[in-house]
């Protein structure tokens, strides 16, 4: 951590809304690069967000209520949330997470990850099916429950990257507002 990166000079205490360790890990990582001291409380938050989020709209919508859910229900000094999903741009599926920062002010910050492209057949397949990403990708890895380990990312990338990685991306940049309050309004 860098000297000018200290934020507060005591215990920051993070309201992160997802049980999921790989995630639980990036928000611990990405928070410790501004803070010395922090503790995190994990929230179940899959009751606010959809199961498998559609669209950049759909993720933000859903990374947001998650802060603001485990914010209410745990406390803190701020809510975190990490919403992964599948988006396009034009005919290509990509897979990238986007992360949200709240504060007890209601102030709400967004960040998201480096993304990856997705193979379309698979996908129009698993959206006709009703399906979420996790079943396509422990099928396709062998690997059961892989969201919670490395992630698919961890699997398609060989080990380059990791699911913890990625969202470690989504709440650093989520942090840029926080860090030009001046320039941001926060």
């Amino acid at each position: 951590m860098s000297q000018w990166q200290d934020m507060s000079g005591s215990k920051i205490v993070i309201a992160i809304g997802t049980k999921n360790p790989a995630k639980i890990e990036g928000i611990k990582r990405a928070f410790a690069r501004y803070y010395e001291d922090i503790e995190v409380r994990p929230v179940d938050a899959s009751r606010v967000a959809k199961a498998q989020p559609k669209g950049l709209e759909e993720m933000v919508a859903g990374a947001t209520a998650r802060a603001k859910y485990a914010l209410s229900v745990a406390g803190g000094d701020f809510g975190v949330g990490v919403e992964a999903g599948i988006f396009t741009i034009g005919p290509i599926y990509f897979d990238n997470q986007i992360g949200a920062v709240a504060d007890r002010s209601g102030k709400v910050s967004l960040g998201h990850s480096a993304g990856y492209m997705l193979p379309r057949e698979a996908m129009d397949e698993l959206f006709r099916e009703g399906k979420e990403l996790e079943r396509w990708a422990e099928k396709v890895s062998g690997i059961k429950e892989v969201g919670d380990k490395g992630g698919l990312v961890n699997f398609l990338t060989r080990g380059a990257t990791t699911r913890a990685n990625l969202t470690e991306q989504c709440i650093v940049m989520a942090f840029a507002p926080r860090l030009h309050k001046d320039v941001y309004g926060f």
